[in-house]
């Protein structure tokens, strides 16, 4: 299977701390686990959680924060994990199809006025989103590694198996295709992903999902 790191390695994407730097080992008491098996940490802050719907085997770390008091769907699906202090925030538009209505871009995400209404946000299976990255999308595919202090602004939208490197920033209404990935302030495409890293993706996400569960610290309280 061909490599998803060409011969020159690029930067690292994700949590890069070293062993010194890495936090204690989670404890089953401090998740709440969901009949589907999603472990969502009872330090994340889920605004609205009747408008999230996961599809399972999906870790959500402290700190996170989801916002679904905008009145719309967040669709997960299997085998993501978001990191600490990720924020998820559905975009917002006018209902007005005038194009002097329409948002500024520099505007910072906000809950929908009276002329205007929130878009479900999706997020596919096997998707890793790293750490205080702010997401303000319409739609991240399967298959996605986003890195750690990372800025989606508004109406971007990534597709399937993309590789986000940390610190980029993807400015509104940036589409990315699938096999891309890209780095840098503002985001562009510095090179392509081989195909079948779709299928090493998913392994990973579904082995990183099994690690943490199994190393779950079980309290004193037997949680």
């Amino acid at each position: 299977m061909a490599s998803v790191i060409s011969s020159t390695p690029p930067p690292p994407v994700g949590d890069t701390r070293s062993d010194d730097d890495a936090p204690p080992p989670d404890k089953s008491s401090d998740y709440i686990r969901t009949t589907t098996q999603n472990y969502i940490s009872r330090n994340a802050k889920i605004s609205g959680a009747h408008n999230l719907v996961a599809g399972g085997r999906s870790i959500v770390k402290s700190g996170v924060e989801i916002r679904g008091d905008y009145g719309v769907p967040i669709y997960v699906g299997r085998y993501c994990r978001f990191d600490e202090g990720v924020v998820l925030t559905p975009c917002v538009v006018p209902k007005s199809s005038d194009p002097l209505h329409s948002p500024s871009s520099s505007m910072p995400p906000h809950p929908p006025g009276t002329n205007e209404r929130a878009i479900p946000l999706s997020i596919g299976s096997h998707t890793r989103i790293g750490r205080d990255t702010i997401l303000n999308s319409i739609s991240i595919g399967s298959c996605v590694i986003i890195g750690s202090n990372c800025a989606l602004m508004t109406r971007t939208k990534i597709h399937d198996c993309c590789v986000i490197e940390d610190g980029t920033v993807l400015p509104p209404d940036m589409v990315i295709p699938p096999y891309s990935r890209v780095r840098g302030n503002p985001g562009r495409i510095v090179g392509t992903i081989p195909e079948c890293a779709c299928v090493e993706f998913a392994e990973i996400r579904v082995g990183d999902y099994l690690d943490f569960v199994g190393g779950l610290v079980v309290d004193g309280n037997g949680n």
